[in-house]
């Protein structure tokens, strides 16, 4: 692209946060393989390691004062080299992209370079490791393409242009300037592919979050209790067998499951479950992790985020619809990212579950929600991390049990699951919606002996603080069980017909 070179203002906000990062030697630069006039092949990238807002990290910065911050030949050697640094000292790698894409001066040899970020970030993946990226203004073609729109944790500054195209380009291409609004960090924002759209003064603290939220994963046992994980005794290992899905006779909590609730009907629990006095999934789920951010996706029936809960980093995910709303292909699609992010760096993941089940409109339908369903059911089925799902109040279809095919199901006691909706299943089975209720089998403890759940909360578990106590001991048992035995668990338990009540 054009040469040309702009120096950002002495109170550039990437100048504070890069303060202890110390700079890596730059490589050589390109060849001038096609002899454009004043080409000097020099990079616009350049990377090194250290503290950001306190936590070590290797950095990919993109300099847009030399040529636009354009990728080419160099660049791509100076990005592969710093993802070479994070896998080899296991560190997150952080991206801050200022960039208008492909450096059109090298040709075919300058875009191959995004082939060579392809493989670089696929290293990193597979080591585990976070990559977290700031897309700044602007962002466009290539390094929106491999880095600003693919990383794990994505953020935009507000002004920013952000987009596949520039809206120069756009405008040569189609004869059309896109309307304002359009390539904006916003319209990234509210269409999912950012987390998050903040002013420049805020993405240090943005970082902060994200860096902290994807960290190396702790035992549970030291963080909770701050006691090593193996000096744990008997009892211990008698609520691991549990939590693995050896003994639904027997709730988590070592007491024996009662009756709860038993004196409704089904339709009875349906209807508390509607319509009974509890706080959105969505609003829980921030106050578990607090001090978070958030996966940003266009469906705002579903919540995904990666924070710290006692000290560890968590991945969750909050299927909190309304009676007339459910998640859509965008939700799903939601939970298959947040449970592949949770697998592959090895944080757990909590699912909150409270939906009448999935949309099934025409535009749903167009949309592939039943093939988004089933990706987001075997995301959380392969996820390799421990799996905690909460049932907190409605539960339906397969809608609600592509986040409850865990290691471990809770239900509240105002919570119901079922294969279809009474509607659902009453036009179906040309019945009334009350009568379907009552003969679906979906109280709680119905659930819990036909071996769906493991166990029924009380209702002081139900929203914080218990339910942070509550899910504290369990990731604190699944840490310490052996991870071949809990996948295999989990396989047998979700590939084997249930074995409870006949």
């Amino acid at each position: 692209m054009a040469q040309r070179r702009s120096i950002p203002p002495a109170t550039d906000w990437q100048a504070a946060l890069l303060a202890e990062v110390i700079r890596r030697p730059a490589g050589p630069g390109a060849p001038n393989r096609l002899h454009w006039p004043d080409y000097d092949g020099q990079p616009a990238l350049w990377w090194g390691t250290g503290p950001v807002q306190g936590v070590p990290a290797v950095v990919a910065v993109w300099d847009f004062s030399v040529h636009g911050g354009s990728f080419g030949e160099a660049d791509a050697a100076a990005f592969t080299a710093a993802a070479g640094a994070a896998v080899a000292d296991a560190l997150p790698l952080v991206s801050l992209v200022r960039s208008g894409g492909t450096r059109l001066q090298e040709g075919v040899a300058g875009l191959v370079g995004l082939a060579r970020v392809s493989l670089a970030l696929g290293d990193v993946a597979r080591a585990g490791l976070a990559h977290i990226a700031v897309s700044d203004h602007p962002t466009t073609g290539g390094m929106w393409v491999t880095v600003g729109s693919r990383a794990d944790l994505r953020c935009a500054v507000l002004g920013a242009t952000v987009g596949f195209a520039g809206p120069r380009v756009v405008a040569a291409v189609t004869g059309e300037l896109p309307p304002p609004n359009s390539h904006t960090a916003l319209s990234a924002q509210a269409a999912g592919l950012v987390d998050a759209a903040v002013e420049p003064s805020e993405v240090a603290d943005w970082l902060r979050r994200a860096l902290r939220s994807v960290g190396s994963p702790k035992p549970a046992t030291a963080v909770a209790h701050g006691a090593p994980a193996d000096s744990a005794g008997d009892d211990r290992a008698v609520g691991r067998d549990r939590a693995v899905g050896r003994d639904h006779a027997v709730g988590l909590n070592g007491r024996e499951k009662g009756p709860a609730e038993d004196h409704r009907g089904g339709w009875e629990q349906v209807q508390v479950a509607r319509g009974g006095p509890r706080r959105a999934a969505g609003v829980i789920l921030g106050d578990l992790l607090p001090d978070g951010v958030d996966l940003a996706g266009p469906d705002r029936t579903v919540r995904a985020r990666a924070g710290r809960l006692a000290g560890a980093p968590v991945v969750g995910v909050a299927l909190a619809a309304g009676r007339d709303e459910a998640p859509g292909p965008d939700g799903y699609r939601l939970l298959t990212r947040a449970a592949g992010l949770a697998g592959r760096l090895g944080l757990p993941l909590l699912t909150l579950v409270d939906t009448p089940g999935a949309a099934c409109g025409p535009a749903a339908e167009a949309g592939g929600v039943a093939r988004e369903i089933g990706a987001a059911m075997a995301a959380v089925l392969g996820c390799a991390s421990p799996t905690i799902s909460i049932v907190l109040g409605e539960g339906g279809s397969g809608g609600a049990l592509a986040a409850c095919c865990t290691d471990v199901v809770l239900l509240s006691p105002d919570s119901y699951l079922t294969a279809l909706s009474p509607e659902g299943a009453a036009t179906t089975l040309r019945i009334t919606p009350a009568a379907a209720a009552d003969s679906a089998g979906l109280l709680p403890s119905d659930l819990t002996r036909l071996g769906f759940a493991d166990d029924i909360l009380t209702r002081s578990d139900t929203d914080l603080p218990g339910l942070t106590h509550r899910v504290i001991d369990l990731l604190e048992i699944l840490a310490e069980s052996n991870s071949d035995v809990r996948l295999a668990a989990r396989k047998t338990k979700w590939s084997t017909g249930l074995g409870g009540f006949q």
